[in-house]
């Protein structure tokens, strides 16, 4: 598997998954904390904006298909980083519950389809008798990137307050802005584009 990876140059496809896979993970560590530290919400405003993310996921499980066919998928997904990361950084500015609801529903469509576009490539990359075997190294190192991140994003919300912890989030996903531009080739190599 690793062999493959590295002889067939899909390094930086493996790496761009994995940003995509564990960001997420930031959000349900940084969403308590904003609401009511920095929001001055309550257990009620948390539950309904966290539900928001939820409905957000749902309602881009539906559209995507649709979305899919009207676009191509690599400018889909560049897209959809850069819009990520200017909603996380907005939110690390914003002052307003009824904004950051609609921030969070944003990227509850958001989020899923960037992991399902770059999950998608993959599946198309990889040989059959290689996916087990992938898709196990790639969950393991986003465990890894999750506890990082996720710690990462806790010491700084303790630090210097609760709304700084999206500004991970944004940091993140212009990260996987940066190395999905730097892999535009490789993306591209696959049989649908």
């Amino acid at each position: 598997m690793f062999l493959f990876i590295w002889r067939e140059k899909k390094v930086d496809l493996i790496r761009a998954g994995d940003v995509s896979t564990f960001y997420w993970c930031v959000i349900n560590t940084a969403l308590p904390g904003y609401i009511r530290e920095h929001l001055a919400g309550n257990s009620v405003d948390y539950g309904v904006t966290d539900t928001l993310y939820g409905l957000g996921a749902c309602l881009a499980s539906l559209l995507l298909p649709t979305i899919a066919k009207r676009f191509k998928s690599q400018k889909l997904v560049l897209f959809l980083f850069f819009l990520a990361t200017i909603l996380g950084a907005g939110l690390v500015f914003n002052q307003q519950l009824s904004l950051a609801a609609i921030y969070i529903f944003i990227l509850g469509s958001v989020d899923p389809t960037i992991r399902t576009l770059i999950h998608t490539k993959v599946t198309e990359l990889v040989p059959d008798n290689l996916l087990g075997s992938l898709m196990t190294f790639w969950n393991v190192v986003n465990l890894i990137f999750q506890f990082g991140a996720n710690y990462s994003t806790g010491k700084l919300m303790d630090a210097v307050g609760a709304k700084w912890g999206f500004s991970v989030y944004a940091g993140l996903m212009l990260v996987g802005c940066v190395i999905f531009l730097s892999i535009q080739k490789t993306y591209r190599k696959s049989k649908k584009a």
